[in-house]
C-alpha cells in the first residue's frame, strides 16, 4: 500500500496549508489503520478501501480549494441581509417545486413505480374485440379463455377474474357483516407471483365445482376481524348457508385486482358448462397472461392471433367477428388516466418555468443593484470567475432552501389530492412521497437554481465591471441591459401564465357545461341503500321478493318518506350486461346490437322522477309466470325502432330468435338516465320487471321530504324489525353519486384552476417587479421631465408604454401556443373546443387586465415624485 500512501500525499501536497499542517499527518495514520483492518480480509478489500480513500481525500481538497463552504457562507451571509429578496424567491420557487412534487407523485405512482407482482414486466393482459358491438378493450367469455390457456404456448398460464367485487355476509357475535370478495380463477395468485404470507393460494383444480370451497383472506381483514389469529389457516368460515375453508392469508397491502377486495374465492365452474352456448357468449371475465420465458410479446400476439382466428371459425355462432389483443399489465392499468396526468403533469412544468422566470427576474434586479459591489470585488482583485459562483451559489442556496419548503407543499398537496380523488393503481399501488419523489424534487429544485441563476451569473462576468463603479446609480448601460432582459423575462412569464389560464379556462366551461346536463332522474332528496339479500333464510325468489315488498311498504309508511322502489344498478354508476336482440317479425339479417339491461320496479322510476314517455310501466299484475314485459328508453326505440311503434313489440335476446326463446313485451317507454356520466350520452337500454327477473342485490332508491341522510337511522330500525341479521351494504344520497361521475373532471378542473390562479399571481409580481425598477431608474429622468412641465397622464403614458409592449409580446406568444397546446384538452373537454374564441378572449381578457394594473401601479406611484428632490438624488 506503499503506492496509495504516496498519492495520498501528493494529494495532501494541494491542500491549502494551514490543513496540511493540521490534519496531514493525523489524516495519514487513520489510513493506514483502516488499510491494515481491510487487509485482514483479504487483498481485495484493502484496494477497494485505498481507492476509495484517494478518491475521497481528493473530492475533499477540490471542495476546499473551490472554496465551497466559504461560497455558502457567504451566500447566506448576503442573502439574509435582503430578506424580502430571499423570501419571495424561496416562496416562489416553492410553489413551483410543490406542485410538481405533487403531481409527479401520482406519475410516479402510475408509471414508475413498481407493481407488487413478481418479474411484473411478463405480465400482460387480455381483451376482447368486436366491432359490432363496440368493443376495444372488453371481457372476454370464459370458454374462450381456457381455450386460450391451452391452445396458446406463448403463454406460461393464463388466470383470470373479475373487476366487480361481492358483497359477502358474515355473521361475527350475532352481528351481520360484509366483506368485499373477488373471484378469480385457482391459478390467479400463481400467475401474478404472490406467495401467501400465512398458508397457501389457490390451485388450477379449485377453479373448478366440488373443489372450490375454499378463500384466501386478505392481511388487513385477517388483523382486524380475526384478530390476527394464525390458527385461522384451516378453519371453516359461514357465508350464508355455505362454508368456506380458509386455505391463506395474503401479505401486507396485496389488494389485486381492487382496494375494496377483502378476500378471494374460485368461481367453482360446472365442467359441462364449458360446452354450453352461453359460457362462450357471455363476457365477464378479466384474464391476465404471464408470457413463457424467453418469449417477446410479439412472438406470444403472433401465436395468440392464430388461436383467435381459430375459435372465429370453430364457433361462427358466438366468435364470429370476436377478436382480441394484448397488452401490457401496467399500460391496461393506466390507460385511463395516462392522458389527464401527463396533460397536469406537463401544467406543473409550465408552472415551474413561470416560477424559475420570475426569480430570474428577482435576481437580475438585485444583481443590477449589487453592480458596484461586484465592480469593487473585481477591483479588489476577485476573478470574474469568482464572482459568477458566487452569485450561482445564492440561486443554488435558494433553490435548496425552496426545494425543502416545496418539499413540504408537495406533501401537503398529496393529502389534499387524494381528498380529492382516489390516486394509485386500483388493487396495485397508491400515491406516497417515496424516495424516488424526494430526489426528483431536489433534482428539480437543483435545475431551477441553475435555470434562474445562471443568467445573472453570466452576465456578471460579462459586464463592464470597471465601468459598473463610475456609473453611481444614474441607469448606466449595465441597468439598461438587465432591464432589457427582464423585461424578455416578463413577456415569457406572461406567455406561460396565458399558456396555464387558458387550460383553467377551457376545464372550467368544460365543468360548467357537464353540470348543467340533465341526468335524466331526480338528484336532490333521494337516499340509495344497498342490501345482498344471502340465501340462508331467502333460498328463493319468492322469499327474496318478498323481503324487498316489506321493507318498501314498512319504508312508506314513515311521514318522512314519499315514494320507495328498487333497482339493481343506480344510473351514473356504469352499466351491468349488454346483449344483443331481436323482435318479432324481423328478418334474420336486422339484430338490434349492445342493449344495455337493467332490472327496476315501478317505484323506482316514480322515486326517481323518470318521465313515462309513452305506454304503461310494471303493474302489480305483471309476475313471475306470466307474460315477460320490459320497458326501453327513448335511444332504444329511436336508435331501433326509428318511425316505428316500439310498444307491444315482442324482443328476444338473441341473434337469430326462434319460438322457443324468451320473449319480452315493450309496454313502456321512460326519459334517459345517463348510465356512466354526465359527460356520456345515454345509450339503449331495456329495464326488466324486477319480480319477473330478480337478483339479491338490489339498490333501493327513497324519496324522502327531509335531508336524505337523516333517513338513514329510519331505514335501520325498519331493517331490523323485518331482519336484524342483514346489514347494509352501502348508503349513498342520489347528490353524492352524481357529483361521483364527474369526480375526473372536477380533479383536472381543481388543480388546473389552482396552477392558474399561482400563474397568474407569479405574472402579475414579475410585471410589477420589472414595472417598478424601471420607474426607480428613471427617477432623475421623471424629475426633470416634471420640472419642465410634463402632467401626470404623460408621465404615466411614458411609464406604461415600454412596460404594455412586453406583456402585448407576452399575450400575443402565449395566445399562439395555448392554441397548439389546447388540443391535448381535447379528450377531456365536454361540449366546448380547445380554441373557444369565448374562453380565449376572457382569460386574455382578464391577464391583460391584471398585468395593466401591475404595470400602472407603479407608474401612478411616479408621477407622485418630488422634482426638486428627484434632481437632487
Amino acid at each position: 500500500m506503499r503506492l496509495t500512501e504516496r498519492l495520498l500525499r501528493a494529494v495532501l501536497r494541494l491542500a491549502p496549508g494551514s490543513f496540511r499542517d493540521r490534519y496531514a499527518d493525523e489524516f495519514l495514520d487513520t489510513h493506514r489503520a483502516r488499510v491494515d483492518r481491510a487487509a485482514s480480509r483479504g487483498p481485495l478489500a484493502a484496494v477497494l478501501l485505498s481507492v476509495r480513500e484517494v478518491a475521497g481525500g481528493a473530492w475533499a481538497i477540490a471542495r476546499l480549494r473551490a472554496g465551497l463552504p466559504q461560497e455558502v457562507r457567504l451566500a447566506t451571509r448576503s442573502l439574509w441581509r435582503r430578506p424580502g429578496y430571499a423570501a419571495t424567491a424561496i416562496a416562489v420557487l416553492a410553489l413551483g417545486i410543490g406542485a410538481n412534487t405533487a403531481i409527479f407523485s401520482a406519475v410516479n405512482a402510475f408509471i414508475f413505480r413498481p407493481l407488487p407482482f413478481a418479474d411484473a414486466g411478463r405480465l400482460t393482459m387480455l381483451y376482447e374485440t368486436n366491432p359490432e358491438f363496440g368493443w376495444t378493450v372488453g371481457l372476454a367469455a370464459p370458454a374462450n379463455l381456457l381455450d386460450w390457456r391451452e391452445q396458446v404456448g406463448a403463454f406460461a398460464d393464463i388466470a383470470a377474474y373479475t373487476e366487480f367485487v361481492n358483497r359477502v355476509t358474515y355473521v361475527k357475535d350475532g352481528e351481520p357483516v360484509l366483506f368485499g370478495a373477488s373471484a378469480v380463477s385457482g391459478n390467479f395468485f400463481s400467475v401474478l407471483g404472490a406467495r401467501a404470507a400465512l398458508g397457501r393460494t389457490f390451485t388450477w383444480e379449485e377453479t373448478w365445482q366440488g373443489n372450490d370451497a375454499v378463500m384466501v383472506l386478505s392481511h388487513d381483514l385477517w388483523v382486524t376481524q380475526f384478530g390476527a389469529d394464525p390458527s385461522i389457516v384451516g378453519r371453516t368460515l359461514q357465508f350464508g348457508t355455505r362454508g368456506f375453508e380458509v386455505v391463506g392469508v395474503m401479505p401486507p397491502g396485496f389488494r389485486f385486482p381492487t382496494n375494496q377486495t377483502q378476500l378471494w374465492h374460485t368461481w367453482g365452474w360446472a365442467p359441462e358448462s364449458r360446452q354450453a352456448v352461453w359460457f362462450r357468449r357471455a363476457h365477464w371475465v378479466r384474464p391476465i397472461a404471464r408470457l413463457a420465458p424467453g418469449v417477446t410479446p410479439a412472438e406470444a400476439d403472433a401465436q395468440f392471433q392464430a388461436v383467435v382466428r381459430r375459435l372465429q371459425a370453430d364457433y361462427p355462432e358466438t366468435n364470429r367477428v370476436m377478436g382480441a389483443g394484448l397488452m401490457p399489465l401496467r399500460d391496461f392499468l393506466i390507460r385511463d388516466v395516462k392522458r389527464p396526468l401527463m396533460i397536469l403533469l406537463g401544467a406543473v412544468g409550465l408552472l415551474l418555468l413561470l416560477a424559475c422566470a420570475n426569480v430570474a427576474n428577482l435576481t437580475l434586479v438585485r444583481a443590477a443593484e449589487r453592480s458596484q459591489e461586484m465592480a469593487l470585488r473585481h477591483a479588489l482583485g476577485a476573478g470574474r470567475l469568482r464572482i459568477a459562483r458566487q452569485i450561482l451559489t445564492e440561486s443554488l442556496v435558494v433553490s435548496v432552501v425552496g426545494g425543502v419548503v416545496g418539499l413540504g407543499l408537495g406533501w401537503a398537496g398529496v393529502r389534499a389530492m387524494t381528498r380529492l380523488t382516489s390516486l394509485g393503481i386500483e388493487g396495485a399501488t397508491s400515491i406516497a412521497l417515496d424516495a424516488r419523489v424526494v430526489v426528483f424534487t431536489f433534482l428539480a429544485a437543483a435545475a431551477s437554481g441553475m435555470v434562474f441563476g445562471l443568467g445573472p451569473a453570466l452576465r456578471s462576468t460579462g459586464d463592464n465591471l470597471h465601468g459598473a463603479l463610475t456609473e453611481a446609480g444614474r441607469g448606466g448601460s449595465q441597468t439598461k441591459r438587465s432591464l432589457r432582459t427582464a423585461g424578455t423575462l416578463v413577456a415569457v412569464e406572461v406567455a406561460l401564465a396565458l399558456l396555464l389560464a387558458v387550460g383553467a379556462g377551457l376545464m372550467l366551461r368544460s365543468f360548467w357545461l357537464i353540470r348543467r346536463v340533465d341526468p335524466g332522474f331526480r338528484r336532490e332528496g333521494v337516499l340509495a341503500v344497498q342490501f345482498t339479500i344471502p340465501t340462508a333464510r331467502y333460498q328463493d325468489r319468492d322469499n327474496v321478493l318478498a323481503f324487498y315488498h316489506r321493507l318498501a311498504e314498512a319504508l312508506e309508511g314513515r311521514p318522512e318518506i314519499e315514494r320507495v322502489g328498487t333497482v339493481g344498478r343506480l344510473p351514473l354508476t356504469g352499466t351491468s350486461w349488454s346483449s344483443q336482440f331481436q323482435a318479432a317479425g324481423w328478418p334474420p339479417e336486422r339484430v338490434g346490437f349492445e342493449i344495455l339491461h337493467r332490472r327496476a320496479d315501478r317505484g323506482y322510476f316514480e322515486a326517481l322522477d323518470i318521465p313515462l314517455i309513452r305506454g304503461r310501466l310494471f303493474e302489480p299484475g305483471d309476475r313471475a309466470g306470466g307474460p315477460l314485459v320490459v320497458v326501453i328508453n327513448e335511444t332504444f326505440a329511436r336508435e331501433h325502432f326509428p318511425g316505428e311503434d316500439p310498444i307491444g313489440q315482442r324482443i328476444a335476446y338473441d341473434r337469430v330468435a326462434t319460438e322457443s326463446s324468451n320473449w319480452y313485451e315493450i309496454i313502456g317507454i321512460v326519459g334517459d338516465q345517463h348510465q356512466v356520466s354526465p359527460a356520456q350520452a345515454a345509450r339503449a337500454e331495456v329495464f326488466e320487471n324486477r319480480n319477473q327477473d330478480w337478483d339479491r342485490s338490489n339498490w333501493v332508491v327513497i324519496r324522502t321530504r327531509v335531508e336524505p341522510a337523516s333517513v338513514l337511522p329510519i331505514v335501520r330500525n325498519v331493517l331490523r324489525e323485518i331482519d336484524p341479521l342483514i346489514p347494509i351494504a352501502q348508503a349513498r344520497p342520489l347528490r353524492d353519486v352524481w357529483r361521483a361521475s364527474m369526480v375526473r373532471e372536477e380533479f383536472i378542473l381543481t388543480l388546473l384552476t389552482v396552477f392558474g390562479g399561482v400563474a397568474l399571481l407569479l405574472a402579475a409580481v414579475g410585471v410589477y417587479g420589472v414595472a417598478a425598477q424601471a420607474a426607480r431608474q428613471r427617477t432623475r429622468e421623471i424629475g426633470i421631465r416634471v420640472a419642465l412641465g410634463a402632467a401626470g397622464p404623460d408621465v404615466i403614458g411614458l411609464m406604461l408604454r415600454r412596460s404594455l409592449v412586453m406583456v402585448g409580446l407576452g399575450l400575443a406568444a402565449g395566445l399562439t401556443a395555448s392554441l397548439a397546446a389546447a388540443r391535448a384538452l381535447g379528450a377531456v373537454l365536454y361540449g366546448v373546443a380547445p380554441n373557444d374564441p369565448a374562453t380565449l378572449a376572457a382569460v386574455v381578457g382578464l391577464l391583460a387586465t391584471v398585468a395593466g394594473l401591475a404595470c400602472y401601479l407603479p407608474a401612478r406611484r411616479a408621477t407622485g415624485l418630488d422634482p426638486v428632490r428627484s434632481l437632487r438624488d
